[in-house]
């Protein structure tokens, strides 16, 4: 696949490897945003060697790609030198921020890295990204952070690439082709994150799939939607690796509460091998349940297990924020596991 956007998708160069890994550095935040899926977190930071031994031994799993986040990535006292470490072995590092403490300083010294910056932006309206942020940010101060990471170097669609990151509520939703628009104006990518009723976002809250058709296909433009995700890109992080949380414990992703290590008990390396949910995440697509594994898709995407999991319980279940689920709003995998 080609031209395929890196804030959705990694490549694998071959099956079982460990190419990306999404690290919580710190709950640590200077927002106090009322859909945070840490908001009820206590404040904790990752520990500096639990984190180096497990890069160190990734890198042999093949690792490529990671993904710093939060919390604010950037109050985490190592941030650089993990980032450092990173780029001598010539990963790819991208950062995931509020963009509020990011200066013209920070800017340049973020390009000549080479990191990858996505900035969460949900609303151009002040008053409502006030409240969003818990009243701690300002719209405007995050407006000039693009400006600034523009000036630095950064581009929509080659590296260093900077993108705005909207999440796709039901609240939000009908703002979502401004926030789209406003990007491009501002030079840079633009990335729907699909709602997952978890931490402070409720199933209320989500979008419905045909809201969700209806932006992706204006997004495509002349292409109809084919997969529920930003630029006809399916997510594959379940495939492609694992998620370590500030508290040292590795889940599938960010949004799925399923713990299957702990970095202070065992290696990353006897996680990786030997759990058997992420070799059942590596390999979705010969498990998936109803509309998901009959869609046509199915050999690229396999839908939000996350959202999947927070409505049914079921990492194999239908994906029910899709705009190609058929079932039932009724369906139960384990009664259909016990047919």
């Amino acid at each position: 696949m080609n031209n395929l956007n890196p804030w959705e998708y990694t490549e694998l160069e071959y099956p079982g490897q460990l190419a990306y890994l999404t690290v919580s550095c710190t709950t640590r935040c200077n927002f106090a945003c009322v859909y945070c899926s840490k908001k009820d977190y206590a404040v904790t930071d990752l520990d500096y060697g639990l984190i180096g031994k497990a890069l160190d031994e990734s890198l042999r799993l093949g690792l490529r790609k990671v993904e710093l986040t939060g919390g604010e990535a950037l109050l985490w006292p190592h941030f650089w030198d993990v980032v450092h470490y990173l780029r001598e072995n010539r990963v790819m590092v991208q950062l995931v921020t509020n963009g509020s403490l990011i200066d013209r300083t920070l800017a340049g010294k973020l390009a000549d890295a080479e990191i990858n910056v996505a900035v969460s932006l949900s609303t151009l309206d002040p008053g409502k990204f006030s409240c969003l942020s818990g009243g701690k940010g300002e719209h405007r101060a995050i407006v000039e952070t693009l400006e600034k990471l523009k000036a630095a170097g950064y581009h929509a669609d080659r590296y260093p690439m900077f993108a705005l990151h909207a999440l796709g509520s039901r609240e939000n939703f009908g703002e979502l082709d401004d926030l789209r628009n406003f990007a491009r104006q501002k030079g840079c990518g633009f990335v729907l994150n699909r709602a997952i009723p978890v931490g402070g976002l409720q199933a209320d809250n989500v979008p419905s799939p045909d809201d969700l058709k209806r932006f992706l296909e204006r997004e495509a433009g002349d292409q109809p939607a084919a997969v529920p995700f930003s630029g006809n890109t399916p997510c594959n992080r379940l495939k492609a690796g694992c998620y370590i949380g500030a508290d040292a414990k590795v889940r599938p992703c960010s949004s799925l509460d399923i713990e299957v290590g702990d970095l202070r008990n065992e290696s990353i390396t006897a996680i990786w091998r030997k759990s058997g949910i992420l070799e059942q995440c590596r390999t979705l697509d010969l498990s998936l349940e109803g509309s998901c594994g009959t869609c046509p898709e199915r050999s690229r995407c396999y839908g939000c297990r996350a959202v999947a999991y927070a409505t049914w319980g079921s990492l194999t279940a239908p994906d029910p924020g899709c705009f190609r689920f058929t079932e039932d709003r009724q369906f139960n995998s384990q009664q259909k596991e016990a047919q």
